[in-house]
């Protein structure tokens, strides 16, 4: 074990400092100035950043309009706009002290306006609110499906050479930000410490650690995968099938068995092992975007999958609730299944309140062993955006940038370490997996542009998957004519846009 608690302190001894990037450091530049994050490391005087000392705003107001949908898996107002005052509970007053920092730093006041948007309406009430040219607010905070396919409508501030942005620093999710380009330098949709969400829904499967420990003789046994690298489809797969127990006898799988692995449909639950496959679904070095998925890996690609959704010892239906994430936090919590999906980090304390047994929290797979680990967040995932209406762009860049900063130092250490790590997890290991789900994001370009290109980014692989079928070829021919041209339409407009 001494190789893992090494790990751990490693990154425990970072990670309370600063928390490391979510983007790898190995990435090429985007635009001109947009940059993978560095190393955490300890802020001296020398280091610290001095760019906005001295700074004063005059009590200008700071308008967020900040979504507090309720209907959505997780949004992010709490670490956004908080209560407003100190409670006593300690991820909440670190907002409350992150937000006091920055008026008192800058001179600012907050004004905050809750938008209660769903995935459904979300573009067409923020594409109202823009078209009409009212300067109504300096950032606005909603899903980043309904944003990026606003993107090629000139609503939002290109921000790729934002003058205050400095996409060095760890708190920027440059990473992410780059794949969400159409075209390189042309970036419109913000991801970083401030806008909370991209953490909170962040995707991990839970697993019940009693019933692994059962079967495998240590509750680590996936632990143990992960970090030998072994934490693949083939292995999962393995452990579905063998942990899969026939528990009323008739010799068939269906709901009251012990499942190795729940999910519920073949959508929703699917966009998690899309986002974490590794898949390069736009090239972008001819320096305008082409569809690059059209290979062997897509067709090994949704063979591994049919091969994890029906298996016998998944489930991909159940009936105990309406709400399809309680219903599995149900099944999971009644021991049905050994592992859970489509559920977040944001979930952690939700499912701590309904077992009474240990969570195992792991990534999700790496399609082949030569792979490495990735995360996904969701369709509804919330990022940030300039609307174009905005005057003062030196004023909002200013300020985002260091509510970024601040989120880093202030809010995010909490949050990661405390909340997550200690209040909802209670062994070292799982608190590793945290970590390597945290830094090691996916792809986020088809979960925000999926809808606007024919849904051939997810549908690809959902369509066939939902008919049992390993036919990639036939779905992607269908789907691409139209998901060309409409690409070839967004193309133009940004340009246009930018000329």
């Amino acid at each position: 074990m001494n190789r893992y608690i090494s790990r751990i302190l490693s990154l425990l001894f970072a990670a309370l400092f600063i928390i490391a990037a979510v983007s790898c450091s190995d990435q090429d530049a985007v635009g001109d100035n947009i940059a993978d994050g560095t190393t955490a490391a300890t802020e001296t005087e020398e280091t610290r950043d001095t760019r906005f000392d001295g700074v004063n705003f005059e009590g200008r107001d700071f308008r967020v309009y900040t979504s507090a949908d309720a209907t959505d898996a997780t949004n992010a107002n709490m670490m956004i706009e908080g209560t407003g005052e100190l409670n006593g509970e300690v991820v909440n007053d670190a907002v409350f002290n992150r937000n006091m920092a920055v008026r008192e730093l800058l001179n600012i006041n907050f004004v905050f306006t809750q938008a209660n948007l769903t995935y459904s309406n979300a573009e067409a009430e923020i594409r109202k609110m823009v078209m009409a040219a009212s300067d109504d607010y300096d950032v606005m905070i909603n899903d980043v499906l309904a944003l990026g396919a606003l993107t090629d409508e000139n609503m939002f501030v290109n921000i790729a050479n934002a003058e205050n942005f400095d996409y060095t620093k760890n708190y920027w999710y440059a990473a992410a930000m780059e794949d969400l380009q159409i075209i390189p330098g042309m970036a419109y949709l913000m991801a970083g410490d401030y806008f909370m969400d991209v953490i909170g829904s962040c995707h991990a499967l839970f697993y019940n650690e009693n019933i692994i420990e059962s079967f495998y003789g240590s509750p680590e046994y996936i632990y143990e995968l992960v970090l030998d690298g072994k934490w693949t489809y083939e292995s999962m797969t393995a452990i579905i099938e063998e942990t899969y127990v026939d528990i009323n006898g008739d010799g068939k799988p269906n709901e009251g068995d012990q499942f190795g692995f729940t999910v519920q449909g073949t959508w929703g639950s699917v966009i998690p092992f899309i986002g974490s496959s590794g898949i390069q679904f736009i090239d972008r070095s001819s320096g305008m975007p082409e569809f690059a998925f059209n290979n062997e890996y897509s067709v090994s690609y949704l063979e591994a999958l049919n091969k994890i959704f029906w298996n016998i010892g998944t489930l991909t239906s159940i009936s105990a609730s309406a709400d399809i994430t309680q219903g599995l936090r149900n099944l999971f919590g009644s021991e049905l299944t050994v592992i859970v999906g489509y559920n977040r980090l944001g979930d952690l304390e939700r499912m701590r309140d309904i077992t009474n047994f240990e969570i195992g929290v792991i990534p999700y797979p790496k399609p082949f062993e030569s792979d490495k680990y990735t995360t996904s967040i969701h369709d509804t995932t919330e990022m940030g955006v300039i609307p174009i209406t905005s005057l003062d762009n030196d004023f909002v860049t200013t300020v985002i940038e260091v509510l970024n900063r601040e989120t880093s130092v202030m809010l995010m250490p909490v949050y990661y370490e405390t909340a997550l790590k200690v209040k909802y997890i209670t062994d070292s290991l799982s608190a590793t997996m945290i970590d390597i789900i945290h830094d090691n994001f996916g792809s986020t370009f088809p979960l925000a542009y999926s809808n606007s290109l024919n849904g051939i980014l997810l549908h690809a692989f959902t369509d066939p998957l939902t008919a049992k079928s390993t036919d990639f070829a036939s779905t992607y021919a269908k789907l691409e004519p139209t998901a060309q041209a409409n690409l070839e339409k967004m193309i133009a407009a940004i340009l246009e846009n930018n000329s």
